[in-house]
């Protein structure tokens, strides 16, 4: 590996690294938080979902327009804007003012995380891209891995305030050793931007997890709710059909006529879908049902992205050496494997046996996430990984989204 591969692999996985571990201690802070303002499960979940909702919406926009004026310069400016959103956040009076600070933080993240993958598969090879992929998957699971920790130590400490005013600092050092590092003018390419796409994407997705979290409550024939499913129908629809049309769209959709990438975006929502709800509700259940204390939830989120982080470089390592479509597979295989079991927790489970399950589930998606971006990233030219990024980006954070508010939907406390 190149000395400029290096550098550029090193900052753009510190910076992944923050931004996944602001994500990880905010989540241990949703208990705190929803006691403090005195709101619903049901509301409180959109600080967590905010992120997934935004890099769902978003993220495909910000991947074009990394392709067409700069990857680096869409990146930096991103995550300051995370960690600008991090300082607000810690002064929010109401839980209102919390949600629209939480939205200036996600829009930042949809800015930077998208990316991240693109960036890096952009200065290695194929031969290397695999590890690369894996390092990169490593430092996302690293950040997991603290996040919980230091959250819940941090809210055990001086409450759920000072998570994000620590995220905040953390952001403003690791913003600075982005513009330091990630210098120097990169290649425009002088084609349109799809607005009407990004529009029509934007509307139709929220659309639909609003009428998903919504839906079970009013009833499904309730004049808003069907507001809002018309809406959702309408803004997909549209994209669906702008992106056929467009002359630059924001998602080739004719490069979905290669198997190999379909296999690997199917692959993928059916994970997310499998697991992202857990890393939501997970602290939640060990706080309210398990009833530990905030740094033992926080110790036990962790084992899940540890193991992530323990098999991720491996993962990368066999998908430079084998297929990395099987490496994918025994992945999501070991990934389904720890939903079951997970599925099975309740009041009378062990914390030795929760922590053995989130760390099957860790496992599988360590495998699972280089080996599968590997596959996917050779399906495309190089000069559209940023919009292939954004899809897997896309595709991830939405079926994961739409897992969580499935689960959560019929809960009114």
């Amino acid at each position: 590996m190149r000395r400029e591969e290096l550098r550029v692999l090193l900052v753009v996985c510190l910076g992944t690294f923050f931004h996944i571990q602001s994500v990880g201690s905010i989540s241990v802070s949703l208990s705190a938080i929803q006691k403090e303002f005195d709101t619903t499960l049901a509301a409180v979940q959109w600080i967590g979902l905010m992120g997934a909702i935004m890099l769902s919406s978003l993220s495909l926009g910000f991947g074009r327009a990394g392709d067409l004026v700069g990857r680096k310069a869409i990146f930096k400016i991103g995550l300051t804007l995370y960690a600008a959103g991090a300082g607000l956040a810690a002064v929010s009076g109401t839980f209102p003012q919390l949600l629209a600070f939480r939205c200036l933080m996600a829009l930042g993240l949809a800015m930077a995380a998208p990316l991240a993958g693109a960036i890096i598969a952009s200065v290695h090879s194929h031969e290397s891209r695999g590890r690369a992929l894996g390092l990169l998957a490593a430092s996302i699971a690293l950040g997991r891995t603290t996040g919980p920790t230091i959250g819940g130590l941090i809210l055990q400490l001086w409450g759920w305030r000072a998570v994000f005013i620590a995220n905040c600092l953390f952001g403003m050092a690791t913003c600075l050793t982005l513009f330091l590092i990630l210098k120097g003018k990169e290649e425009r390419r002088k084609v349109s931007f799809d607005y009407l796409g990004a529009f029509s994407l934007v509307v139709g997705f929220p659309s639909v997890l609003i009428a998903l979290t919504l839906g079970t409550r009013a009833g499904w024939d309730a004049p808003e709710i069907m507001l809002w499913l018309s809406l959702a129908a309408a803004g997909i629809i549209g994209f669906v059909w702008r992106e056929l049309h467009a002359e630059t769209p924001l998602m080739n959709l004719l490069y979905f006529r290669s198997i190999p990438l379909v296999r690997a975006m199917l692959s993928l929502v059916l994970a997310t879908l499998a697991f992202y709800p857990v890393s939501i509700f997970g602290p939640l259940y060990l706080l309210n049902v398990i009833r530990v204390s905030p740094l033992s939830a926080g110790l036990a989120m962790a084992t899940l992205p540890l193991c992530t982080t323990l098999l991720s470089p491996l993962s990368g390592r066999l998908a430079d050496r084998l297929n990395p479509r099987w490496v994918a597979i025994l992945g999501l295989c070991i990934i389904l494997l720890g939903v079951f079991f997970y599925a099975k927790l309740g009041e009378g489970s062990s914390l030795v046996w929760i922590v053995t399950v989130l760390s099957i589930l860790g496992a599988g998606i360590g495998l699972f996430v280089p080996a599968n971006e590997k596959a996917a990233f050779s399906t495309v030219p190089s000069r559209d990984y940023g919009m292939l990024s954004a899809i897997l980006t896309a595709f991830g954070t939405g079926s994961g989204a739409l897992g969580t508010t499935v689960a959560v939907a019929p809960d009114e406390r």
